[in-house]
């Protein structure tokens, strides 16, 4: 019924278009400007295009001898005006041509890297001043983007305020901002929801499967933007632009670029190229990448976190100087297509295709829990969207409207028992496809108000397989998947947003209303039948939530900005929340509706010494949180900067707790596993892991605050100096300490660089340090984590010690080789005698890096970047990484454009 009304949304839109179009007669506005160099001195022949909200280029031109130009023709609207020239890196400015004619605009153009002014994503496409945005901003362009040493499109985010790069393992990375991920994070691709019902918390691998070189530019906004964009935008919004094609004003062009890069850390190369081809009206552009990753060398060539060193003691060195299963290949592929017809009409449409293939998850097997098999391959993700916007509709400035298709596929295969070779592999398969529709409209009333309205649908439809292997035997058996089969989620919202200029657009205004639903399904006959009873019940569940946002910011002097804004975000339970069964980091999970059905109550802790808390496993609500934030930005030439200072109450949080069941449950099963031990607190243990059962629950408040900060110091025309640091402190209100948040608060961490670049020469070079402070503020699901604290026990050293040490070789005939001892002097020499339990790590240690890299651009068309990365090849470990940082690596990259 979902899908019917979405097409019935898509006809209405259409037909309101054809409606109004012809309604008045549209008046035409020229913007008018010159583009200059850092000097000042005029740059003839500079290519300028304006480029509509839906990204398509409208109007061209070139600047004469005196370095002027002229965009002719356009409707009343917003646009985002980008000049470039060989040889320089390219600038952009956010003009409102709503009414009147805008004033001149002065584009300057600089050798080497230069931050974007200009944001498309506070206001959901239409192009905005980024130094008028009420709340953090971090924008990460190309030019930034080639200097970064990266395999995968999140480990270019970690030079920015804020924002904290989790990598599990070599293939995957999760962007925390403001110490939230996963499903607290929204990820946008050019606006539409990249986020799915089946998101896990805490870290995770999604977009690690978009290819880097399809990102031209990533804008990141810090703090809840659940006004535009809906569920999920609690800790912030990640949106990935992708490459837009260059204005032609009169004969058809061809441009195209390619990259080919090797590192030496990972042995890792491969090559990205991009081509396209465009005349007055029609524009097309296509690209692809392929790489190769072999096993990653670490600090030191060891392993902080080796599962030899976890159980056993023993220097990690004992497995090699790499670290085995984190080598694997990634390859991608997309097209965009733009139109612009004439009548004031654009349309475009866009395709990525990406794979990962091979990669294993690391902190499973060799890295943490000494497990034989963990696999996540293939990772598949396939994503169309296509978007037309009518502009000067009568009232309406513009009108567009955006269908869009994401496909991801998640394949996995695990083997638990701790490396027992004959426990139970599980395979899986799952594949959650969403269709999206969206409609969005702009006007305006006076010179200085703006107004942006619209709604948008995303129906979901979760595919989910899962199957067992008995080793021993060579049985087969259908199971209950990791999300019910053939189930639905549906989101759907209505959205206005007010934006107002007043006293000479010194104040910005900005407020903004939203009210979001959401609905998920199951159903028990698309599911197997386990032991003669259903797998997954009949189940509906529906939510509604309405939230705002406001903010303003006030032009104090010239260069100095102050903005303050008030948020409210929420984050509806998604599929994963609601449903998803199966082994994780923190041990063996079920769902909120399994536990409730066991008669089951909720723990204090996600560790083994958890007690009841009286309260009864249920159904999930919405977290809902609350954002208090201030701060100054400066531009004053040589100096630029900005400052912010952020309040975070998080309410109905919900985290992984341990399941407390009643006595007598061994011999029973939960979530299709056998429990295998009861714990005299209720905690029960299945085969599985030998942690404690965890399921969900909404656990109460949370507060986080903290500062950002970032500056630019030009000293003389060559020496620079950038930084920035971020901070962030988090309490659970009702049991005090650290909050239950998985993947961990990042601590005290930052960046600092200097950079040199002699004026009208064709090098540079820099050199740069991220570091971080140590985080000894570790909740008990940190200290669990393998990745983290990495608790471990008696139960389990025993495991891993009879299992998955034999396994690799290191215990014959009850006896550990390297140094001769038995089980029982092992677990006194790794835990202390008599102590039953421990964590290897009570804090996360911080660290600092010497990293330099520099470019030459040998002309206009070819460029050779460099980096040493980890210069003094030290062992470290960003926070809740399942891996440890690549050790001295050299990267290098030549980038050929025509």
């Amino acid at each position: 019924m979902l899908r019917f009304s979405c097409w019935i949304f898509l006809l209405l839109f259409i037909f309101f278009v054809l409606l109004v179009s012809s309604a008045v007669a549209v008046p035409n506005i020229s913007l008018r400007g010159r583009v200059l160099d850092a000097s000042g001195a005029v740059i003839p022949g500079a290519r300028v295009s304006a480029y509509s909200s839906a990204g398509v280029p409208v109007a061209c031109a070139a600047a004469n001898a005196e370095g002027k130009f002229s965009l002719e023709n356009l409707s009343p609207g917003r646009y985002e005006v980008v000049a470039s020239q060989p040889g320089l890196e390219a600038a952009s400015r956010a003009v409102d041509a709503t009414s009147g004619e805008p004033e001149e605009i002065v584009l300057t153009l600089r050798v080497g890297v230069v931050s974007s002014t200009v944001t498309v994503t506070a206001s959901r496409g239409q192009p905005e001043d980024a130094q008028s945005v009420p709340h953090g901003l971090s924008l990460v362009d190309a030019g930034q983007r080639m200097t970064r040493p990266a395999m995968i499109l999140p480990q270019m985010l970690r030079e920015e305020p804020g924002v904290h790069v989790q990598q599990t393992t070599a293939h995957q990375g999760a962007v925390l901002i403001r110490g939230l991920t996963g499903q607290q994070v929204l990820h946008l691709i050019d606006g539409v929801r990249f986020n799915n019902s089946t998101f896990r918390p805490g870290p995770n691998q999604y977009l690690s499967t978009v290819d880097p070189g399809f990102a031209e530019r990533v804008e990141i906004l810090r703090g809840p933007n659940a006004t535009q964009y809906g569920s999920d935008s609690l800790g912030g919004t990640i949106n990935l632009l992708p490459p837009r094609p260059v204005g032609v004003a009169t004969r058809a062009q061809l441009h195209g670029e390619m990259s080919p890069f090797f590192r030496s850390a990972d042995l890792a190369g491969g090559s990205s190229a991009r081509i396209s081809y465009g005349t007055e009206k029609v524009h097309v552009l296509g690209g692809g990448a392929f790489r190769r990753g072999q096993d990653l060398r670490a600090g030191k060539g060891g392993d902080s976190h080796a599962a030899v060193t976890r159980f056993l003691g023993l220097d990690s060195g004992v497995l090699g100087d790499r670290l085995q299963d984190t080598a694997f290949t990634q390859w991608a592929a997309y097209v965009r297509f733009f139109a612009n017809p004439g009548g004031n009409q654009t349309l475009s449409m866009t395709y990525h295709r990406g794979e990962q293939l091979g990669e294993r998850r690391y902190d499973q097997l060799n890295g943490g829990n000494g497990n034989l098999i963990n696999s996540f391959d293939p990772q598949v993700l396939d994503f169309f969207y296509a978007r037309y916007e009518k502009q000067s509709l009568g009232w309406l400035d513009s009108l567009s409207g955006t269908f869009s298709y994401n496909r991801q596929r998640d394949a996995r295969r695990a083997q638990g028992g701790s490396g027992n070779p004959l426990a139970t592999i599980t395979s899986e398969n799952n594949v959650t496809s969403v269709f999206g529709y969206q409609g969005q409209g702009t006007t305006h009333f006076g010179r200085h108000h703006i107004v942006l309205f619209g709604g948008e649908v995303y129906d979901e439809f979760i595919g989910s397989t899962a199957q067992t292997l008995n080793p021993a035997t060579g049985a087969v058996a259908t199971v209950r998947a990791r999300f019910p089969d053939g189930s639905r989620y549906s989101s759907y919202g209505l959205f206005g947003q007010h934006s107002s200029e007043w006293f000479s657009g010194r104040l910005h205004t900005q407020a903004g209303l939203r009210a979001s639903g959401i609905r998920f399904r199951t159903f028990a006959a698309k599911n197997p039948v386990v032991g003669g009873v259903a797998s997954v019940p009949d189940f509906s569940s529906r939510l509604h939530d309405v939230t705002f946002q406001a903010g303003a910011s006030y032009r104090v002097l010239q260069p100095v900005t102050v903005f303050l804004s008030l948020s409210r975000g929420f984050r509806a339970p998604n599929a994963t929340d609601y449903s998803s069964v199966g082994l994780t980091s923190n041990g063996f999970e079920v769902s909120p509706g399994q536990a409730a059905s066991a008669g089951g109550f909720i723990g204090t802790s996600a560790g083994s010494t958890a007690i009841s808390t009286g309260r009864r496993a249920n159904q999930l609500e919405p977290e809902a949180l609350w954002d208090l934030e201030g701060g100054v930005r400066l531009n004053a030439g040589r100096i630029s900067g900005s400052f912010n200072l952020f309040q975070y109450n998080l309410k109905d949080f919900i985290t992984k707790r341990t399941l407390i069941l009643a006595t007598g449950a061994v011999g029973q099963s939960i979530g299709g596993a056998a429990i295998v031990t009861q714990l005299a607190s209720g905690a029960v243990i299945t085969a599985q892991d030998p942690r404690p059962v965890l399921t969900r629950a909404n656990t109460g408040r949370v507060r986080i605050h903290g500062f950002e900060g970032e500056t630019s110091v030009k000293l003389t025309s060559a020496l620079q100096l950038r930084g920035q640091v971020s901070y962030l402190r988090g309490v659970d209100r009702e049991a005090g300490g650290p909050p239950d948040i998985e993947g961990g608060l990042p601590p005290l961490e930052g960046f600092a660089a200097v950079r040199w670049q002699p004026s009208g020469r064709a090098y540079w070079v820099e050199t740069y340090s991220l570091w971080s402070d140590r985080q000894a503020r570790l909740s008990s699901i940190e200290l669990a984590d393998q990745r983290i604290g990495a608790v471990r026990t008696r139960a389990s050293i025993a495991a891993y010690f009879n299992n998955g040490a034999v396994a690799r070789g290191l215990v014959q005939a009850g006896v550990l080789l390297p140094t001769g001892e038995t089980l029982a002097k092992v677990q006194d020499r790794v835990l202390g005698a008599g102590v039953t339990s421990a964590p290897m790590f009570t804090k996360s240690p911080g660290f600092a890096t010497l990293n330099f890299r520099g470019g030459y651009r040998a002309g206009e068309h070819s460029e050779l970047v460099w980096m040493l990365e980890n210069a003094l090849d030290k062992n470290y470990r960003t926070h809740g990484s399942g891996v440890d940082g690549a050790g001295r690596n050299v990267q290098v990259t030549y980038v050929l454009r025509f």
